[in-house]
């Protein structure tokens, strides 16, 4: 049998794609995971120089409001008693009748 195309079939190189990897993006790479490395251990260190910088302002606030709390209860509570007295029961006055006023 004869062949009908009397031109040869035009044939397309395959390609391959294949990453070689350079030098210069290896090192981008290394450098960017340094940046991030640093960046991060100094905001680590950032935080814990402020935390340790504001936490006794903070222990003084804390005991100050404990304070407070704690005079507002004993304050009630006093009011809470007291109210069962009157001020005559409490103290009595005497007057000397030499002493005028």
């Amino acid at each position: 049998m004869d062949k009908i195309y009397s031109r040869r079939r035009i044939t397309l190189p395959k390609f391959t794609f294949v990453y070689h990897p350079r030098k210069k993006p290896e090192n981008r790479e290394i450098g960017k995971r340094w940046h991030i490395t640093c960046i991060i251990l100094i905001a680590i260190i950032t935080a814990s120089l402020i935390a340790k910088s504001i936490s006794p302002i903070i222990d003084k606030q804390c005991i100050n409001i404990a304070k407070s709390i704690a005079t507002k209860i004993s304050n009630e509570q006093a009011t809470v008693v007291m109210s069962k007295y009157q001020y005559e029961d409490l103290c009595i006055i005497t007057k000397d009748s030499s002493r005028q006023y």
